[in-house]
């Protein structure tokens, strides 16, 4: 067989595995948007091989729960409780193990000197 007789069967099979994967792979999984009017969020993110996490915030009591779920074996299946806590106070702190080239606060005395308005 000649190289150009070869182009045309490989091509064929290029195009026939990539539909192939395009069908038979799953699709990939997004983050949707919050809705302001739910009560619940949550996000799933894979932790581990076979392993997720899924966090659940609760808008209204303001906590935040995490779950393991594993995967894999129909007899290790399982779904764990790791933590809550009440996040409440914690989004108001203006900064926690935060290394960021400037704190909250000199950032904030920065853009006071150069007169950019700050919100509240």
């Amino acid at each position: 067989m000649s190289d150009r007789s070869l182009i045309l069967p490989l091509a064929l099979a290029a195009l026939l595995g990539a539909m192939a994967t395009r069908f038979l792979a799953p699709a990939p999984v997004q983050a949707q948007s919050a809705d302001g009017d739910r009560r619940y969020v949550a996000v799933a993110a894979e932790y581990q091989t076979g392993v997720s996490l899924l966090y659940v915030l609760d808008q209204q009591t303001e906590r935040l729960a995490v779950y393991e779920a594993r995967g894999g074996a129909s007899n290790s299946h399982r779904l764990a409780l790791v933590g809550v806590r009440n996040v409440g106070l914690d989004t108001q702190l203006d900064g926690f193990n935060d290394e960021s080239d400037y704190s909250f606060k000199e950032l904030e005395e920065l853009l006071e000197r150069r007169g950019v308005p700050i919100e509240d």
